[in-house]
């Protein structure tokens, strides 16, 4: 129509917003209005970046139309205009359009080329089932410790504080809420994995995460992104959309509750989520449930983060709160939405070369194919483990074998789009692409390469140990805490951590809880049920100390190994208050008397 009126049209006015609604901007060709054209340009450009981080479906729109009523305008007023711009545009444009058309077309069928050269040496990969049981360490190292602490600084600070956090944006990658995300992940995977019978101030740090996401400043954003994009001011902060919350928390909720035993979270009003007057009181039930509904309501299962943009890897959140909710709730949503979720994950979200796409926009069915890079399949990978192992080691084994190099002084990453940069702080190097690669190496066993590329991080960019703490300056806070989740990641430890969790022994046995922080420094703990082994070290130097251990029978002997008494009795609650010397590495043992 546009065309037709451009064509048809008698007045100069109808011609110059005809063909501005052709493309943003092209009513000013035909006005002769160059250096208008041109800021339209890079007008539209920022407004689909706004789009696309923050989910402004508005702008672009609203900018296009704007720009072709201007042009409009300046025609009626006597602007001298181009008649030729009612040839060329459309020519162009058709141009344009065909010239793509071929350019995809071609993609397309070398998109299938490397697709069926995968699928060749794919069917010969070993398939992989690696075990939490096949790492080599059983307790932190001193540097683990000194990592962990690094987590601990940060997550033990009152809620209002981030001190030590990146601040860029709310929006994107580099939002608060992500750091939350993955210290909580890191803390809970070296609870489960290394500390399995110590709550004390490691949960505490845990609740202290997932208590900071109900603080405004960090879920905010979703007001704004529901106005301008879902044209919504109903600002519940899970109610549509926002995998990018309700799929992350739901994580964060799960393997707290998975680990600890502790269902607090699980009482009314245990999340107060609070905008000015507005209050929306969520519980874990109520956040597992959201992310379920959403699921049945979107027409590819997998639903947006902002509003019209699905991402896949935020999705794999989605399904493992849910995969985490049937486990210790006996609800069934895996039941009810798993399958036909998988069934989309395959059928809408493979491109034809075999590899998953990060993104997909809801509304238009697009893509952006820079989005699918080596760091989008290794944090697919990590996280699709527990709900899909085969797909999650196809993506592995596509990035292993194509896309890391091991052959020289250095492993090199091939970057692609965003590799090259730190997502967590938008600054370029090339080290930002190391930390999901050493997360998924972790979760698939492949220990091997994990070493290769830890030492070539340290090598070229040397931590910072300050107070205790092992902290690499040069890189963002999202990115630390990624390097401490693979850190504490044994084979197939974040499968673990969604889909097993620790032992009944470890569930109903004796736990280390009362310690101070960072006076102790807990390396390990373990239980048959009713024993206890601990592995402790001095945080501030050699101290005489007092621990607490929970969960013991009331008033029941238990024989001390390694401390300062032989024998003590637990009192009427079960628990024991046990003196011991820390100097260094330290190891007790706490057994029923006979």
């Amino acid at each position: 129509m546009a065309v037709a009126m451009a064509q048809l049209g008698k007045r100069g006015g109808t011609r110059a917003l005809a063909l501005g609604l052709l493309a943003p901007g092209a009513g000013y060709i035909y006005t002769r209005s160059p250096l208008r054209f041109l800021a339209t340009m890079g007008g539209f450009a920022v407004s689909l970046a706004a789009w696309f981080a923050s989910g402004n479906i508005v702008l672009p729109p609203l900018l296009w139309v704007m720009t072709a009523w201007n042009a409009r305008r300046q025609a009626v007023r006597g602007r001298k205009t181009w008649n030729g711009a009612r040839t060329a545009i459309p020519a162009t444009l058709l141009g344009v359009v065909t010239a793509g058309t071929i350019a995809r077309r071609r993609a397309f069928r070398a998109a299938q080329d490397r697709g069926r050269a995968r699928a060749q040496y794919l069917s010969n990969v070993p398939r992989l089932d690696p075990q939490p049981s096949d790492a080599v360490r059983q307790e932190l190292s001193p540097d683990d410790l000194a990592t962990l602490r690094s987590l601990l600084d940060r997550a033990l600070q009152p809620l209002d504080r981030f001190d030590g956090f990146s601040k860029v944006d709310q929006f994107q990658t580099s939002a608060i809420r992500y750091q939350l995300n993955f210290m909580q992940w890191a803390l809970a995977s070296a609870q489960l994995h290394y500390t399995p019978s110590f709550h004390g101030y490691l949960s505490a740090a845990q609740r202290n995460l997932i208590d900071k996401l109900t603080v405004p400043r960090i879920w905010r954003y979703w007001a704004f992104e529901q106005t301008w994009g879902n044209l919504s001011l109903d600002w519940d902060p899970m109610k549509r959309d926002n995998i990018m919350l309700s799929g992350y928390l739901g994580t964060m909720l799960g393997v707290y509750e998975s680990n600890t035993g502790d269902d607090r979270y699980r009482r009314s009003g245990a999340m107060p989520f609070r905008l000015g007057k507005r209050t929306w009181p969520y519980t874990h039930d109520m956040v597992c449930a959201a992310v379920h509904d959403n699921m049945q309501r979107s027409s590819m299962t997998l639903f947006p983060c902002e509003p019209n943009w699905i991402y896949s890897a935020c999705n794999m959140t989605g399904i493992n709160t849910l995969l985490l909710s049937d486990r210790l709730h006996g609800t069934r949503f895996r039941e009810s939405v798993g399958e036909e979720f998988q069934r989309r994950l395959h059928d809408e979200f493979i491109t034809p070369d075999g590899r998953v796409t990060a993104i997909r926009s809801a509304r238009l069915g697009i893509t952006i194919p820079m989005l699918t890079s080596t760091m989008a399949d290794c944090g697919l990978a990590s996280m699709l483990h527990a709900f899909d192992p085969e797909l999650a080691q196809r993506c592995w084994s596509i990035v292993r074998r194509e896309f890391i190099d091991t052959s020289g002084p250095e492993p090199a990453i091939a970057l692609r789009g965003w590799d090259a940069i730190d997502t967590g702080n938008y600054r370029k190097t090339h080290l930002g692409a190391f930390a999901p690669v050493m997360w998924a190496a972790a979760e698939m066993g492949d220990t091997e390469l994990y070493e290769l590329l830890s030492d070539s991080l340290e090598r070229q960019q040397l931590p910072t140990e300050s107070a205790g703490t092992r902290w690499f300056d040069a890189l963002s806070t999202n990115m630390n805490a990624m390097l401490a989740l693979a850190r504490f990641n044994p084979p197939g430890g974040h499968r673990a951590l969604i889909a097993v969790g620790p032992g009944k022994a470890v569930l109903d046995g004796p736990i280390l809880h009362g310690v101070s922080y960072p006076e102790v420094l807990v390396a390990s703990t373990h239980t048959d049920g009713a024993d206890l082994h601990l592995t402790l070290y001095p945080g501030d130097g050699p101290a005489r100390v007092q621990i607490g251990v929970d969960r013991l029978v009331p008033h029941r002997g238990y024989r001390l190994r390694g401390a300062l008494e032989d024998e003590l009795t637990a009192d009427d609650h079960g628990r024991l208050h046990i003196p011991i010397d820390l100097a260094g590495r330290t190891e007790m043992s706490l057994t029923p008397a006979l």
